[in-house]
């Protein structure tokens, strides 16, 4: 955008203010586009991720973006994220593949500690990781190695900042 004024003319001052104020109301239309787009972009490949998570048990997980203020949020909610994003109890797990500063607890700490062992067993739901066995008594036991991480939130997050530009470029060209 180009604006000339004529420091002289009253006229041509009002003009460029016009044009600025313009400017400036197209340009929040346009940066609250650019938000969204990242935001669906995000909540996709979040969604996409915990749908194809490796898990044993049920998943409860949803992701949905919300407005706050001049800025959106990726939310994903259920009992289950935690467990499914950084993965729970596997055996030598392979943890964060970006590279990014994380620490993993130390290896079978959470619940009853039975992430120490290779395998245990549980009642439940097998989901789409466990193993189902009859026990010596005839119930259908849950057998597990515990849960790989599957990083949905962070794959989103690397696929928001790899379109930053292009969809940049595609709103305010």
């Amino acid at each position: 955008m180009k604006i000339v004024i004529n420091p002289f003319d009253k006229d041509s001052i009002n003009k460029a203010l016009k044009q600025v104020r313009a400017y400036q109301k197209d340009f929040k239309k346009k940066e609250q586009e650019f938000i969204k787009r990242l935001a669906e972009i995000g909540v996709s490949v979040a969604t996409a991720g915990f749908e194809a998570a490796a898990y044993d048990g049920t998943k409860d997980v949803s992701v949905r973006m919300e407005r706050r203020g001049n800025k959106v949020a990726v939310i994903a909610e259920g009992e289950t994220v935690g467990f499914i994003e950084f993965g729970t109890g596997k055996f030598n797990p392979e943890y964060n593949s970006a590279g990014l500063e994380y620490t993993p607890p130390p290896h079978g700490s959470y619940g009853q500690g039975k992430g120490k062992q290779k395998s245990w067993g549980y009642y439940g739901d097998p989901g789409t990781n466990g193993k189902v066995v009859t026990n010596s008594k005839g119930r259908d036991v849950v057998i597990t190695k515990g849960n790989p991480p599957a990083e949905a939130m962070l794959a989103a997050r690397n696929e928001m900042i790899s379109k930053v530009t292009q969809i940049a470029r595609e709103v305010w060209r």
